[in-house]
């Protein structure tokens, strides 16, 4: 099966990219690159065996965009496969390999496939903590898009900008929402740069550089789908194929803690 790896970056410095691009250099499954610049291109990456495409502004939306544009050249040029790996994550060698392997063991045809992630430091170690989110959350670079899923990968630029903070949330609802058949394999086989200032505090550690407090960019999104008015609201529910407001009182709700102590 033909593999695209999308990754949208930003502003990552070079090592942080070339550590996401030796993780997909390193697969045991062979697939290709596609690199998308949110207004910021690195010129070293026109010298790799990589697909560099480079947008010519930001556009504010954690990826959503370079990555909707990425998984439609994909699509355009014959991949079977796409997954998504965002700039600052990476994956394990066998990462693409297992996923696909555990899905065709069971026999059925799936559209989407997730996996699961555990949370590194900036400088790749790894937190002494369990991510327990993948029972009803699924991160970005968690995500591989099979043929049948194809049609799903508009969704990337559907996503209103205010909710893009969430925006691998709501496309996992409105994948649910239309039926899709997904299989997961619970396999921790993404490494995810964890920058949440309430974890490191939890742990008693310094928050790195460029640490956020998650829950204060959450608040926003819910302050803008508050003062939607009723036609606009419905016109954000129709676009993405479900209500998110469920979803959005379900995160506001929601403690802000860490992930377990293993």
């Amino acid at each position: 099966m033909r593999v695209a790896v999308v990754s949208a970056y930003y502003k990552e410095s070079r090592a942080v990219l070339q550590r996401c691009l030796d993780s997909v250099k390193a697969q045991s499954h062979p697939s290709t690159h596609f690199l998308i610049s949110d207004g910021h291109p690195q010129p070293f990456l026109d010298d790799l065996p990589v697909r560099h495409v480079k947008l010519g502004a930001a556009h504010a939306d954690y990826g959503d965009t370079p990555r909707s544009i990425g998984s439609l050249l994909a699509i355009r040029e014959g991949f079977d496969v796409i997954a998504y790996l965002d700039a600052d994550n990476f994956f394990l060698p066998d990462h693409i390999k297992q996923t696909l392997d555990a899905a065709a063991a069971t026999g059925k045809d799936f559209d989407v496939l997730t996996t699961r992630r555990f949370l590194v430091r900036p400088d790749g170690s790894r937190l002494p903590v369990v991510d327990e989110t993948y029972q009803t959350h699924t991160d970005t670079s968690c995500f591989l898009i099979l043929r049948g899923g194809f049609p799903l990968v508009h969704l990337w630029a559907l996503v209103p900008r205010p909710l893009s903070v969430i925006g691998d949330r709501i496309f996992l609802r409105a994948i649910l929402a239309r039926g899709c058949r997904i299989g997961h394999v619970p396999r921790q086989s993404v490494g995810y740069q964890a920058l949440w200032k309430n974890l490191y505090l939890a742990l008693g550690e310094q928050p790195p550089e460029g640490a956020k407090e998650i829950r204060n960019e959450i608040e926003e999104a819910v302050r803008w789908w508050l003062a939607l008015t009723e036609a606009e609201s419905a016109e954000v529910t129709q676009t993405l194929g479900f209500d998110p407001r469920p979803l959005l009182d379900e995160i506001a709700s929601a403690p802000a803690k860490p992930p377990s102590h293993p």
